[in-house]
This record gives structure tokens, C-alpha cells and sequence, in this order.
């Protein structure tokens, strides 16, 4: 027999979700772990994990597990002495590549037409009738990070009339096809920051990923330039940014991540000029537990049927990035 873990992050599975993978075989366990406490408990004859909400105090407890299904598109924060140790089948889940696309699409769109300037007028009741300092039409966009959400972003951009270079830590034939120019493994993406309108970042947060966009990156992006962040948040300095953007340097910056994340309402990140925030939502969408729990639900098909699983990341080469 078989035992399932579930654990997820965002919220309980549903009823029908839970009663679905109990029917994918007959000799299949299904827990469901609202708690650590719980997690821990059913640790030990536990064959998969679905989740990873508690997956490091669990680790610790395992005795047979055999696969980790993580909801997360980049899994290299769950790296772990223990993750190491037991070396399970490792998924991620790219079902939402293309919504966390178009979020960073939209929220670059939103800087580039001044949309935070006309809602705080109309949030003043001021009618903002001349024209905001609007930006010029962009025409190229870089990339950091030609992954599925960075792919996915390509094609909106490419779409919509843009010229895309992408820049990626190893060649691929998948990245090098929506992409204009791809930049690979060596500095020479640097010396061509000058060109871009739009500067999007889809990385993950690794070794040498952290405060990737420092200050000397960040300013040598052109004055006008747009910068996006829908990745992890410490690939950005933030007080760097924070800085460049007060001395007016960026036409602006639009993060659904930051780190560190402001503590209360008083923190001054909330008040930098041109710099528009979104609570780590650009994975969200109304269909999102639909979504999620079909995907999941599949993957559990395929390994119960032996078939190889959707999104395998090698524990071995997050622990490489570390």
C-alpha cells in the first residue's frame, strides 16, 4: 500500500480533490495535514508528499518516502541537509507559467501607461486632465531567467511587437526559440542592459542569483527603463533599487516580490516614487485550486502507472546552485 501526504501551502485541499486521488487506486492512504504536528505524525510510512508547507520538519521523520511534489514553479528554498539526505523524486509545477506571465506583462504595462499616478488622482478626486510623463513605447525586453514563465513571457512580449533577449545561465533550444538573442552562461549580457526597455526577472534565488540586480547592474539599465521582478525577491537589492528609483534613474519598477517583505505601513519602501507593489500574487487566479489539484491529481496517476512525471528538478542540481 501506498500513503499520500498532502500539505499544501495555499489554503486545504478540497473535498472532491481528496476523495478523487483516494479512487486513483484502491490501496491508496490519503492524509491530509492541516498542522505540523499532524505532518509529522504520519511522516514516517509516508511514500509521497504532495506540498511542502511543512516539508522540513518532516524530513527528519521520513523512512520510506519516495517522491515530493512540491506547488512551487522554482523549489530551490526548499533545499535542505535533509532533502539531500533523502533524495526523493523532486517535481515542481509549472501550471501557472502563463498567468504569472501575464502578471508581470500587465504590471509593466501599468508603469509604462502611469496607471498608479491616475488611480492616486482619482483616489484624490483630482481630474488629472494633461497627460502623465508617460514613458516611450518600449522595443526590446531582457529577460533573466528563460525558464517556463520566462518562455511564456517571451511569447506575450515577441506577440506584441517587441524584440525579446533573454539571458539564461545554460543554452537551451527551448529558450533559444522564443527569444530574438540569447545570452548564456558569461558576462556578456551586461553590455547590453543599454538596450532595454523592459527588464524582466523570472530567477530563481540561489547562490549566485542573490542581490544578482545590484546597484551596478541596476544602473546600467537606460534612465527609461521598466524593471519587473516576478521571480524571488532577493535576486533584487532592494535598498539599491530603492535608491536609484528616489533619485529618479528608472522610468520605474513593478515587484510581486521583496525582500524583505515591509513590516508594518509605516516601512518607506511603500513610498518610493514610480515603484508599484503586488503582494506576491502573480501566481493567482480564480481557477487556481482547479488547476492545481487536476495537475496534481495527474502527476499521482503517472507515478502510481510507473510513467515518468511531469516537471522532475534534481535535488542534485539545487544543491549545484547553492
Amino acid at each position: 500500500m501506498s500513503k499520500v501526504l498532502l500539505m499544501y501551502s495555499n489554503g486545504q485541499p478540497s473535498l472532491v480533490h481528496v476523495e478523487r486521488l483516494k479512487r486513483v487506486r484502491q490501496d491508496l492512504s490519503v492524509a491530509v495535514a492541516d498542522s505540523e504536528e499532524i505532518a509529522v505524525r504520519h511522516a514516517a510510512d509516508t511514500d509521497v508528499i504532495l506540498g511542502h508547507r511543512y516539508l522540513r520538519q518532516v524530513l527528519p521523520h521520513v523512512r520510506r518516502l519516495k517522491w515530493v511534489q512540491s506547488t512551487a514553479a522554482g523549489p530551490h528554498h526548499l533545499l535542505s541537509s535533509d532533502l539531500r539526505r533523502v533524495n526523493p523524486i523532486l517535481t515542481r509545477c509549472t501550471v501557472f507559467s502563463d498567468v504569472v506571465a501575464w502578471h508581470a506583462f500587465t504590471l509593466a504595462l501599468s508603469l509604462l501607461r502611469r496607471i498608479p499616478e491616475a488611480v492616486k488622482a482619482q483616489q484624490q478626486g483630482v481630474w488629472a486632465h494633461s497627460p502623465f510623463d508617460m514613458l516611450p513605447f518600449p522595443q526590446t525586453a531582457m529577460i533573466f531567467g528563460v525558464g517556463c514563465i520566462g518562455r511564456e513571457l517571451a511569447m506575450i512580449l515577441r506577440k506584441n511587437g517587441l524584440a525579446v533577449l533573454g539571458v539564461t545561465r545554460k543554452y537551451s533550444p527551448e529558450a533559444d526559440a522564443v527569444c530574438d538573442e540569447l545570452f548564456c552562461a558569461n558576462n556578456s549580457w551586461f553590455e547590453h542592459l543599454h538596450r532595454a526597455d523592459l527588464c524582466f526577472i523570472t530567477l530563481p534565488l540561489t547562490k549566485s542569483t542573490s542581490r544578482f540586480f545590484d546597484e551596478t547592474v541596476l544602473r546600467a539599465l537606460p534612465r527609461h527603463a521598466v524593471l519587473v521582478n516576478v521571480g524571488r525577491g532577493g535576486v533584487v537589492d532592494t535598498d539599491a533599487l530603492v535608491s536609484i528609483l528616489q533619485e529618479g534613474h528608472l522610468g520605474g519598477a513593478a515587484l510581486d516580490v521583496v525582500d524583505p517583505a515591509p513590516s508594518s505601513s509605516s516601512d518607506p519602501v511603500w513610498s518610493v516614487p514610480r515603484l508599484l507593489i503586488t503582494p506576491k500574487v502573480a501566481v493567482f487566479h480564480p481557477e487556481y485550486q482547479k488547476k492545481l489539484e487536476a495537475f496534481i491529481e495527474n502527476q499521482v496517476i503517472r507515478y502510481l502507472r510507473g510513467e515518468t512525471l511531469l516537471d522532475i528538478i534534481s535535488v542534485d542540481k539545487l544543491a549545484g546552485d547553492r
